[in-house]
């Protein structure tokens, strides 16, 4: 994606392809730099090699720092490499927890394999599988926007916080 074809969040219709894991990092990175009031984030362990990156974070800490009413929520499925490794974005939620929240599904809903962002209610971010790079895009699709945004609803509705990702005050 170069600058002057880059899709604009809110202007840009059309569905993009993506197909391999840089495309769909700079995909993410594009759409959650745009992003001006909420992100929401389907993830089994925050994919490191996508949404751990100094790019991603940078993103996600401007939305939350520029706009006070700013939201993003975490949806992990499996938190267990997070605890183990570490994860940048987990330590950004964990300094910015008015802004940013982590659940874990509900038991029912554990075994969901798909991953998916959708920013500002507009834009989205589709992965049918976790584990596999190929995904589909809009950076100007409400309706579907809406749809992602209804299923996150539900599951984060019934999720938990888990309390293996709350910072620990010494």
């Amino acid at each position: 994606m170069t600058d002057h074809t880059a899709p604009r969040l809110g202007e840009t219709r059309g569905e993009l392809t993506l197909e391999d894991s840089e495309t769909l990092r700079l995909t993410l990175c594009a759409m959650a730099a745009q992003a001006r009031q909420s992100l929401d984030i389907v993830s089994r362990h925050l994919d490191p090699t996508l949404l751990n990156t100094p790019e991603f974070v940078e993103a996600v800490s401007r939305l939350v720092r520029g706009n006070q009413r700013a939201r993003v929520r975490l949806l992990v499925l499996d938190s267990a490499p997070l605890v183990s490794r570490g994860h940048r974005l987990v330590e950004l939620a964990q300094r910015l927890s008015s802004y940013i929240s982590l659940r874990v599904p509900a038991p029912i809903h554990r075994q969901l394999n798909e991953a998916w962002l959708v920013a500002d209610a507009t834009g989205y971010v589709y992965r049918p599988f976790s584990d596999r790079w190929e995904a589909t895009a809009d950076f100007h699709a409400p309706r579907q926007a809406r749809q992602y945004t209804q299923r996150f609803d539900e599951i984060w509705t019934a999720g938990l916080p888990d309390p293996n990702l709350r910072r620990l005050h010494l």
